[in-house]
């Protein structure tokens, strides 16, 4: 921790002082503002001067695997936001939920706690921190250290089942984001638009900015694909979609490729409406060709043209395959993965939505019959979803 409270009550902030100061003031007693057990002074040549338990405790300031790198960045932040002149106070306990997050932030009459995340810890651990702020009526924004981000492309990053609970969406009509920042070359760094392609895998628009650059206004700034972007990238996906080699596969891919024998099917033969871009995919334990297909293959397939289907009988179908909302306390969104997957069907004229809950089947489903025609017709169908979309925009 930063600070920590003196005999007097005082609360001490080390990063401020000297080398000499720091020495005179090891003479000193400290306690936790938290739990108000006694701290050290730790002041090594290589990382900031803060305070530390003596030993293991259940001290929610003792949370989080902190170190060095966060220590710096957690202090960066906090003087960027200084500098701004905005109401901030670094490790501020709160008391009522028992959680100390790095910064609390003041705003326009709302609580808004900046968490500087750069350790793996348990996914319920940061369920359980964010439920918290919101029982508090506190706005939450983890930013993760840079040393957490793993970028692919230009466009890629993976993003496992850790980093997907950082995923923010302000309001069901904003972009997924997520944050991060490096303490090292002050950089900070979003991703936002965010399409998971793969299980641990997504693509979005990666913005880099120096610190000194932006003021906290600027991390509500939306930056969204255009509708010509997305699909020119989804091409790229479609195209290593449909040529996956067979080879080494294992878990659910494998069982998902078995399921198709036995469904008399293969990979290069499915439906071109197979693999869409979902915004919401995050809530799907499959990936999205996996929950697509079934979809597709046992329910949509099979059904004669006119006929009504509900949203509710599609998710019943998917049960299994659907995570909890409840998983994802930083998204604010009300979207549905099977909603956006029929509503984009009936966008390329397969089903017409009749009611807000119910659709119906207006056009046949086609199989393909070798690799080359798959090809042709994945490429075909996104080009008319997107002339579609422009002659929406223009009309």
């Amino acid at each position: 921790m930063l600070q920590a409270l003196s005999k007097k009550g005082n609360m001490i902030m080390l990063h401020t002082m000297t080398k000499i100061e720091i020495e005179k003031w090891k003479q000193e007693s400290f306690f936790c503002p938290a739990c108000k057990q006694q701290v050290i002074i730790k002041a090594g040549t290589k990382v900031i001067p803060h305070f530390a338990h003596r030993s293991i405790t259940n001290c929610p300031n003792h949370e989080g695997g902190e170190g060095a790198y966060h220590e710096k960045g957690k202090l960066l932040l906090y003087n960027w936001l200084i500098h701004q002149k905005l109401d901030v106070q670094l490790e501020a306990f709160i008391p009522e939920i028992n959680q100390r997050p790095d910064l609390l932030l003041k705003l326009n009459r709302k609580r808004i706690a900046i968490e500087y995340q750069c350790a793996r810890v348990p996914v319920e651990q940061i369920r359980q921190r964010s439920a918290g702020y919101a029982r508090a009526g506190i706005i939450p924004i983890w930013i993760l250290g840079n040393n957490l981000l793993k970028r692919q492309t230009g466009k890629h990053l993976k993003i496992d089942t850790f980093s997907q609970q950082f995923i923010h969406q302000f309001s069901s009509d904003t972009p997924l984001i997520l944050f991060y920042f490096c303490p090292h070359t002050l950089q900070f760094i979003t991703f936002q638009d965010i399409f998971l392609t793969q299980t641990r895998q997504g693509i979005g628009k990666l913005n880099v900015k120096s610190l000194n650059q932006m003021n906290f206004t600027h991390l509500f700034m939306e930056n969204s694909f255009t509708q010509l972007e997305l699909y020119q990238l989804w091409k790229k996906e479609k195209f290593r979609f449909r040529l996956k080699p067979a080879k080494h596969l294992y878990g659910k891919e494998l069982a998902w490729r078995q399921w198709l024998y036995l469904k008399g099917t293969h990979l290069e033969y499915l439906p071109s409406i197979i693999h869409l871009p979902i915004p919401a995919q995050y809530q799907m334990k499959t990936q999205v060709w996996d929950w697509q297909s079934r979809i597709v293959i046992d329910l949509l397939a099979p059904l004669p043209t006119g006929s009504q289907i509900s949203i509710t009988s599609v998710e019943h179908f998917l049960r299994k395959q659907l995570l909890s909302p409840l998983y994802f306390p930083l998204i604010h969104s009300t979207e549905k993965p099977v909603t956006q997957y029929l509503q984009l069907l009936a966008h390329l004229d397969i089903m017409k939505q009749t009611t807000a809950h119910s659709f119906i089947k207006i056009n046949e489903i086609k199989f393909h019959k070798n690799i080359d025609a798959a090809l042709k017709a994945d490429e075909a169908m996104m080009n008319y979803s997107l002339s579609k979309a422009s002659n929406k925009i223009q009309a």
